[in-house]
């Protein structure tokens, strides 16, 4: 039996696990892992500049159609409202509602908690390794 380990897989399970523990935790504020990716990008990006669809296509690496119907159901679910801009009446900003605010607030404080923790199980010249390794590799099978 082979037992090499396969760098494609560890991560896999890694990324699913954080995944996983973080859609738990946003599960008790009735949204999805993804919703909560949205809200935690529109709220740490909306002060400096207006954030768009494709915003968040590009960051989160998101298909235009799964997008759209994520944001649909946002915006159903009162977490988002999008908003005509002045330039382009096409074009629809998209903004966090009071109650979006709430729950992304919530969702975020669990997030850095978790990150700690992740972060205290090593030293910090292991966390430099870790994010150096990681980017070298994700750079090496970017489209």
């Amino acid at each position: 039996m082979n037992n090499e380990k396969h760098i494609g897989k560890e991560v896999a399970i890694f990324a699913n696990r954080i995944g996983r523990k973080i859609s738990k935790e946003a599960s008790q504020y009735g949204l999805t892992g993804v919703q909560a990716r949205i809200l935690g990008f529109i709220y740490h990006k909306s002060n400096k500049k207006d954030i768009f669809q494709k915003d968040l296509e590009e960051e989160l690496d998101i298909r235009r159609s799964s997008v759209t119907s994520v944001l649909k159901l946002m915006e159903k679910n009162e977490l988002i409202k999008r908003v005509s801009v002045c330039e382009d009446a096409r074009l629809k900003k998209i903004i966090l509602t009071e109650k979006g605010l709430e729950i992304q607030e919530k969702v975020y404080d669990f997030i850095l908690k978790f990150e700690k923790s992740l972060r205290d199980e090593l030293r910090e010249d292991e966390v430099e390794t870790l994010i150096n390794l990681i980017d070298r590799l994700s750079r090496k099978i970017a489209d």
